[in-house]
């Protein structure tokens, strides 16, 4: 008998566990799109927006550990990218983001957007500012910038530009890897294998499936002329392997947003929480932690 209500008390308390560990997984419709989305974790809720040519995985590891540590974690697939059915490409990237957010989070949001991602999460903070709590910008773009002050990175795209207009995806995939995984002046050979692995899987699928399909589009009014009206706390991360555009933009952020800490890491180049992630998971918590 003894035995038995240890068993049911073990059972209740792994119940009470899972309520606290809440997955969703779903489509969202929007402008006939199909929007594919995950939640993971209860608490505050935290959106990751990921990069271009990779899809919501890249934040597995980001996933796992915030949703462990009292945040209801959100991540979608922008249009043309991993299991987002695109239909429709006149959708904007703040208005998907806006229809999660009214969908899944039950309070004022965190963004934490990378590249691509950063420029949806700097258009949505400047839409909807009522709905932001803090914004996380890593290694990020900006809507209105003049590409490529790096000559290394136009001479990467003016080759990239000639490989899709050849319809050679795979050196497609291999001259974006080069440029936005590995870094302009660094050797692959020297990161680490998994990492270099991971992010061209992610890359070369992405591209693969969508071959030249459109994503989402951007705010017409260029977020480089509004940096000012981000009044919330903001955190810019970029790494010093990365193109020199990327670290000039997280500058431009850094003088023009009022409230706003850039951090510049070391021995890292464009995908920071995909080649750090232990490291760029503490300077997260800490930043979110703040007061």
């Amino acid at each position: 008998m003894r035995n038995k209500l240890v068993v049911i008390w073990l059972m209740s308390v792994l119940a009470l566990g899972c309520k606290n560990y809440v997955k969703e997984e779903g489509y969202l419709n929007i402008n006939e799109n199909k929007i594919h989305y995950k939640v993971l974790g209860k608490g505050k809720p935290l959106v990751f927006v990921h990069g271009g040519y990779l899809n919501l995985d890249m934040w597995e590891n980001q996933v796992q550990f915030f949703s462990e540590r009292g945040y209801k974690t959100i991540v979608f697939s922008d249009l043309g990218h991993g299991k987002t059915a695109l239909k429709n490409s006149n959708t904007y990237g703040y208005e998907i983001i806006d229809q999660i957010v009214e969908k899944v989070a039950e309070d004022k949001v965190t963004l934490v957007g990378l590249s691509w991602g950063a420029m949806l999460s700097v258009d949505y903070a400047l839409n909807f500012p009522e709905k932001i709590e803090k914004l996380v910008l890593v290694s990020p773009g900006l809507n209105g910038w003049s590409y490529f002050q790096d000559s290394v990175a136009s001479e990467n795209y003016t080759l990239r530009e000639v490989a899709m207009s050849d319809n050679d995806t795979l050196k497609a995939a291999e001259l974006f890897h080069k440029n936005w995984a590995i870094g302009p002046r660094r050797n692959k050979a020297k990161l680490n294998a998994a990492f270099v692995e991971q992010s061209f899987r992610l890359i070369k699928s992405t591209m693969q499936k969508h071959w030249k399909a459109e994503w989402s589009k951007l705010d017409t009014l260029p977020a480089i002329d509004r940096l000012e009206k981000i009044n919330v706390p903001t955190l810019v991360l970029i790494g010093e392997e990365d193109a020199k555009d990327i670290l000039m933009i997280g500058e431009k952020y850094h003088k023009d947003i009022p409230k706003c800490t850039l951090i510049e890491m070391e021995n890292v180049a464009h995908l920071i929480n995909m080649e750090k992630p232990e490291l760029f998971n503490q300077i997260l918590s800490d930043f979110l932690n703040e007061k």
